[in-house]
């Protein structure tokens, strides 16, 4: 079985967007824009990715963008280690 295009996983993308969903990200794409989870507010890079791991985590203790005080409502936490992902649910 062939890969998705990435074009079509970029309209996938878009099309969740357009329809209201906040915390949409592309996996399998590593470096790719769209890998990572921006504040629904004012567009802050709240979790940035690589591949399978969270690279950056940008969220004040209390899960809100430093940017703006956005909720943001995840479950989970970052592991302190830096290299292991929470399996954060949104």
């Amino acid at each position: 079985i062939p890969s998705t295009p990435v074009s079509t996983m970029e309209e996938a993308y878009k099309t969740a967007k357009e329809e209201g969903l906040n915390y949409v990200y592309l996996g399998n794409v590593p470096g790719h824009p769209y890998e990572n989870t921006y504040c629904p507010n004012c567009n802050e890079l709240l979790i940035k990715r690589f591949s399978f791991e969270i690279v950056k985590w940008n969220l004040t203790k209390d899960m809100r963008c430093p940017s703006c005080g956005q909720n943001i409502p995840i479950k989970g936490r970052l592991h302190p280690s830096g290299y292991s992902y929470p399996y954060a649910l949104f």
